[in-house]
């Protein structure tokens, strides 16, 4: 999800809070930072790493690791292209607002994936570093709309969480031996080989510049606390779960199946839930017309059922269509992914102002 805050959002707010000026709005509850609410939020966000770790180790108990990984992939990764696609196409704001995109990208991606698909399916591999980068972006917006349901965003907190964000995730890819060698056969496939010289600088380098990001945000916050700023508490709780559960699957966990599991699992829960919570506040706003009928339907709290049985719907046709033809299902799911990709890119824009009138 391309959850993206810009510093410009909490404008004056923010120039009052940095400045400690008299008038300075009072300190937000807080039960008033969640999202949604104190379960919601616990359930499907903060703590949803965690879960999907007991869930993903749990289930592996019962069955085979790649057996693990092939469900949640099916079931909630490839399902969650249709939240993308329903606030896209049935939101009719933002269909209008991106009709261009939505309708003539489709028609250049599908083709050229299909191709690539008879051609070579390995060529596709590469898509994986977007997917590992879409994973990174929903956790950072996810921490710039805490920090500004605290009071607490400014430009220099934005960069810095960008820089955290970005500089610990790479860290534990470079570390992680299984990432490691999925991403190195994924060029070795195009004929690009990297000495041994220069994986090791990644490692290295990435490990200093963490650190040295580290440093200067432990920095920042005592200098908040110091100065009787907010601190977005809820925003530094989805970091340590989400990073310390990416570092325990990706580094400390020897087997890769249960890696990706695990990622895909909470990154797609969050995304589900989210998107559910904004598109129902969205959907009731909207004035009843035939072109909304099935966005306003589906986002209704009594018929929740539909959401799920969408997302669950497009898994189940996805595992069992691939008995019928591989390829057909492989460009399908992979023409929807990178669609998800690019059109999350811009559908959630926090810096709109209709955005946050509906969060």
């Amino acid at each position: 999800m391309g959850l993206v805050l810009s510093a410009s959002a909490s404008g004056e707010k923010d120039a009052s809070l940095e400045a400690g000026l008299p008038g300075m709005k009072p300190r937000i509850a807080l039960r008033d930072q969640y999202i949604a609410s104190p379960l919601f939020d616990w359930f499907f966000i903060l703590a949803s790493p965690l879960l999907a770790v007991a869930a993903v180790l749990g289930a592996a108990e019962v069955m085979p690791a790649v057996q693990v990984e092939y469900y949640v992939i099916g079931y909630m990764a490839v399902g969650h292209h249709v939240p993308t696609m329903l606030r896209a196409y049935g939101d009719p704001d933002e269909f209008s607002r991106n009709r261009f995109q939505l309708m003539v990208i489709p028609l250049c991606v599908a083709p050229i994936v299909l191709g690539l698909t008879m051609l070579d399916s390995r060529l596709l591999t590469l898509i994986f570093v977007w997917d590992q980068y879409h994973f990174i972006r929903q956790h950072y917006g996810f921490m710039r709309i805490y920090d500004v349901k605290a009071g607490a965003s400014t430009e220099l907190d934005t960069r810095l969480d960008q820089w955290l964000c970005y500089s610990f995730f790479a860290c534990i890819l470079t570390h992680s031996g299984f990432y490691g060698y999925m991403y190195a056969d994924a060029f070795y496939n195009l004929g690009i080989a990297f000495p041994d010289w220069f994986v090791v600088g990644l490692e290295n380098g990435s490990l200093g510049l963490a650190i040295v990001v580290g440093i200067l945000y432990l920095a920042r916050m005592q200098f908040r606390v110091a100065s009787g700023l907010p601190i977005a508490k809820l925003k530094l709780v989805l970091f340590a779960t989400s990073v310390g559960v990416w570092y325990y699957s990706y580094v400390l966990l020897s087997n890769g199946f249960l890696s990706y599991a695990i990622s895909s699992l909470f990154h797609c829960l969050q995304y589900d839930a989210f998107a559910w919570y904004y598109n129902r506040a969205k959907a009731r706003s909207l004035t009843p017309t035939r072109s909304n009928a099935i966005f306003r339907l589906i986002h209704e709290t009594r018929y929740f059922y539909f959401y799920v049985g969408a997302i669950a719907a497009y898994g189940l046709f996805s595992v069992f269509g691939k008995e019928i033809s591989l390829v057909a299902i492989l460009a399908l799911n992979t023409t929807t992914g990178l669609l998800h990709y690019y059109f999350d890119s811009f559908i959630w824009r926090v810096r709109r102002a209709e955005f946050r009138k509906y969060l």
